[in-house]
């Protein structure tokens, strides 16, 4: 039985948002909850700072249906504890409202505090970027808000649906049987900036055992990579099967080029992270392979590649992040050489692994 840990704030119970409306009904401000582009609260945002000391900002939150059902559901995965940090004015107050929204959540199950990394959990889910780096979970998960968004390379969902997704991948992966590969497929390959994924998925299409899809990225194009503007990315967002955040640019895979792909009985192969593999599992048949390389040769390849240093700053601090999710793909093959590395994933998609 897994031991689920979840935040309150911005996951369970929107804070932010009703911190943005205080500062604009009380200072004349046009803020939004997009100025909030990190934790530190520098710039406009600052403004939002004071009100974290405000009853009134605790006294409007409020748990949607979503939430609840969401909750509700993940008590049936295992064990849920909230593990929110509140001042101490504010506990009585926040043990009430979790009380009020949940009946009959245990009280027991209630944990508050600020040293968050001192609470062990299989998995939490928390929108905060230093719960998340120094959470001592086994499987600490980002909840993707306007504040995290450069965050790479950690295990990160949009919405309540893609974390109960992730929880059943990390159950699965717990199960040593694996089930054979209904083809066609998809051929999700993941692994760090520089694990040789792209030169795999090229190797494949070669040997005519798939056919790449490309994803869209936000403001710029490349072999592997469509050109999408930011407001059409937005504004299509539901035609996409995956939409994340790598090294501060949004990516996303649309769900009518993995069907044209899969319509035709070929597989189709595309280099993802972590997230956005699984939740490809939520429409069609896929297998998410690793692509391990060792870390010299992906810093190596980072540091070569042609993008803007900021870029790679955030893909060399996110490779020991990404290593460790290989524990969470269905194989795991060894892509220094990656003539060899595609051979080992066409053995495994024609079930001859």
């Amino acid at each position: 039985m897994l031991n689920f840990g979840i935040d309150w704030d911005d996951v369970i119970a929107p804070l932010n948002e009703h911190a943005v409306q205080l500062a604009n009904e009380e200072e004349g401000l046009d803020l939004t909850i997009y100025d909030i582009d990190s934790w530190e609260l520098k710039g406009k945002a600052s403004a939002i700072l004071k009100y974290y000391q405000d009853e009134r900002l605790y006294l409007r939150q409020t748990v949607s249906q979503d939430a609840k059902d969401f909750v509700n559901a993940l008590r049936k995965k295992g064990n849920v504890y909230f593990v929110t940090a509140v001042g101490p004015r504010f506990m009585s107050l926040r043990a009430g409202q979790i009380l009020d929204a949940f009946p009959d959540f245990p009280e027991n199950n209630i944990i508050m505090g600020f040293q968050k990394s001192l609470v062990q959990m299989d998995v939490v889910l928390d929108d905060g970027p230093h719960n998340i780096l120094k959470s001592g979970a086994r499987y600490p998960v980002l909840m993707r808000r306007p504040w995290n968004r450069n965050l790479s390379g950690m295990l990160s969902v949009n919405n309540y649906y893609e974390f109960l997704q992730l929880v059943d991948q990390i159950k699965e992966s717990m199960v040593e049987d694996k089930q054979p590969v209904k083809r066609p497929c998809v051929i999700a390959l993941v692994g760090p900036s520089g694990s040789n994924k792209n030169e795999v998925a090229s190797l494949l299409e070669e040997a005519g055992l798939a056919e790449p899809v490309r994803s869209y990225v936000v403001g710029r194009s490349d072999r592997m990579h469509q050109y999408i503007s930011e407001q059409e990315f937005l504004a299509r967002r539901d035609e996409f099967v995956t939409a994340t955040v790598y090294a501060g640019n949004q990516y996303g895979v649309k769900i009518s080029d993995i069907s044209i792909v899969l319509g035709k009985g070929k597989c189709a192969v595309i280099p993802l992270d972590i997230c956005g593999a699984i939740s490809m599992k939520r429409l069609f048949s896929t297998v998410i392979i690793f692509c391990r390389n060792s870390r010299e040769n992906m810093i190596a390849d980072i540091l070569e590649k042609d993008i803007g240093n900021e870029e790679k700053k955030y893909r060399l601090l996110s490779i020991e992040k990404e290593r460790e999710n290989a524990k969470l793909c269905d194989y795991v093959v060894r892509s220094k050489d990656p003539v060899a590395a595609a051979e080992q994933v066409a053995d495994i998609v024609s079930g001859r692994s």
